[in-house]
């Protein structure tokens, strides 16, 4: 297997720097990119308000949200492929947030 280049990175590098110069207010995030996945972003957020930014952002549906578990912690999370990166964006909480249902109209 050939080693990946910073080069081979640098489309979806340029992918989160136009999300970046075009929605400044976005929340920071822990992002993370793996040189065997060229085209995918990890974003570990740390409130699901911030998830929904994202979410907004991306320009993605809310039926792509769901609830999962991180580490015995609840998350609220999405996986959306947007101008061909794939984002896995995701925040674990604490078990008293109401994320899940309530942000989403979901009961």
């Amino acid at each position: 297997m050939k080693a990946a280049t910073l080069a081979e990175q640098a489309p979806t590098l340029a992918c989160l720097a136009s999300l970046a110069t075009g929605h400044p207010g976005l929340p920071a995030a822990y992002i993370t990119i793996s040189p065997s996945a060229l085209n995918e972003l990890s974003v570990q957020l740390d409130s699901p308000s911030k998830v929904e930014a994202w979410r907004e952002a991306l320009g993605v549906t809310a039926d792509l949200v769901f609830c999962d578990r991180i580490g015995g912690r609840p998350s609220l999370e999405f996986r959306a492929t947007v101008f061909g990166v794939t984002f896995h964006v995701y925040a674990a909480y604490d078990p008293g947030h109401r994320a899940c249902g309530a942000r989403l109209g979901r009961g």
